[in-house]
């Protein structure tokens, strides 16, 4: 799989032009993808398709803002309805999968 989102395009997504918080948004990438990867069923082979991956990029840039805008509460928020609802429909499959 060739790089799913990169660095450069999460700092365009959360509109960051300086570096500081550079090594803090490639951990948070890395995590990303992993709990993508963990929630959706072959998310290495799906993310092939064009439909798919546009859809789970757009799911991974919606958590990585919402980690990156609220650290200290990261671990006792939920995941907002509709980022269950894409999951779910990415894990499912339809014509995505």
């Amino acid at each position: 799989m060739d790089k799913f989102l990169t660095l450069d395009e999460a700092k365009n997504y959360l509109r960051i032009d300086y570096d500081d918080d550079d090594l803090w948004l490639q951990s948070l990438l890395v995590a990303t993808v992993d709990y993508l990867r963990d929630a959706i069923d072959d998310f290495d082979i799906k993310v092939e398709k064009d439909k798919f991956k546009s859809r789970a990029k757009i799911i991974a840039l919606v958590l990585l803002q919402d980690w990156y805008d609220n650290r200290e509460h990261a671990e006792s928020k939920d995941l907002t309805y509709t980022i269950r609802s894409m999951i779910t429909q990415l894990q499912v499959g339809g014509d995505y999968a």
